[in-house]
């Protein structure tokens, strides 16, 4: 018949099932064996070297890594030599010290004692708020206390040995004293030291009132974005709490600080940094603030702390306690 000359129409295949790529999981011989490295530094809790050091990390993971790099470096290409500086340079140790099980060398509390230090007056009322004792049980002359600070619970200086093992600790905390003066200006070293004091250890640096102190901040804070720009001003007090003080340290403080004669120096509002907490105002200047800087954090409180005033007492102590604050 005329339909058997007519051949059957073309039957296509069937489609070929795309293929999945299962990766196995990884079987965790002992290190001892030789076929697995020992833990990465990313999981001792330090920095990566570069792509496939983890042995626990998927080929998709390392193959993301490794494109994020190099695209990091391709974009460090595109601007010139001085813009580079933006960041904060240095070079550090990778180690971890910590107060609770480290050697004597580091201290949970320091107060800074170094230059432009009051250590006969304010100094000295800052140091006993803070319960900290003379080296030896010695004690104060009339003119200076530096032979009695000789101890690692006062850093004289942000470049020398102790703060090269300090800045390594884990929640601690250290306090600048009310400046009188030229305040200290670090060093390139100290800079880059301070700025990972308070970014990657869950460190608090304390900062007390005075112009002097807030030029310190703007001199040797460094930040993510460049350093900050703060503008010093004073109004008269009393100066009221803000509801940002609820699940702080400073919830029990009280509803107002006092603000005698020009003793508390405050920072503008409009000056401070995109992410800072304003704790303690009135009008727009801030005198009790926090500046969070990675996991750590920046506290500044604007009294000179000339005479011991019991509202201001208390926020010292406060602000000693933010690491063992727990958030209700």
């Amino acid at each position: 018949s005329l339909c058997a000359l007519i051949p059957p129409p073309a039957v296509a295949p069937p489609a070929e099932a795309p293929k999945v790529r299962v990766h196995a999981s990884p079987r965790k011989p002992s290190y001892s064996s030789g076929v697995v490295k020992a833990p990465c530094r990313a999981q001792r809790g330090y920095p990566r070297n570069g792509p496939g050091e983890c042995d626990d990390e998927s080929a998709d993971e390392t193959e993301a890594y490794r494109r994020m790099q190099e695209a990091r470096d391709n974009l460090n290409m595109a601007y010139p030599t001085w813009a580079l500086g933006m960041s904060v340079p240095g070079r550090g140790a990778f180690s971890l010290w910590r107060y609770k099980r480290g050697p004597p060398y580091v201290k949970r509390l320091v107060m800074f004692a170094g230059t432009g230090v009051d250590q006969v007056g304010s100094g000295t009322l800052v140091r006993r708020a803070l319960g900290l004792k003379t080296a030896f049980g010695r004690s104060c002359d009339l003119r200076s206390c530096d032979h009695a600070w000789d101890d690692n619970q006062y850093l004289k200086t942000f470049d020398g040995t102790h703060f090269r093992f300090f800045y390594r600790n884990v929640d601690s905390m250290l306090v600048v004293p009310p400046l009188f003066g030229a305040g200290p200006i670090l060093t390139q070293e100290g800079v880059y030291r301070l700025h990972h004091y308070m970014h990657d250890k869950c460190n608090t640096l304390v900062v007390l009132g005075g112009v002097a102190n807030i030029l310190f901040i703007n001199a040797n804070v460094a930040d993510n974005d460049g350093g900050f720009d703060l503008a010093s001003d004073w109004v008269s007090g009393p100066y009221e709490a803000q509801p940002s003080i609820v699940n702080t340290p400073f919830e029990a403080l009280a509803v107002t600080l006092p603000g005698p004669g020009t003793t508390v120096t405050g920072v503008k509002i409009a000056s401070l940094p995109h992410n800072a907490v304003s704790y303690y105002e009135a009008g727009d200047v801030s005198v009790l603030f926090e500046i969070p800087t990675g996991r750590g954090r920046l506290l500044y409180l604007g009294y000179d702390f000339s005479e011991p005033v019991t509202p201001w007492m208390h926020a010292l102590v406060a602000a000693t306690k933010w690491n063992d604050f727990v958030k209700h």
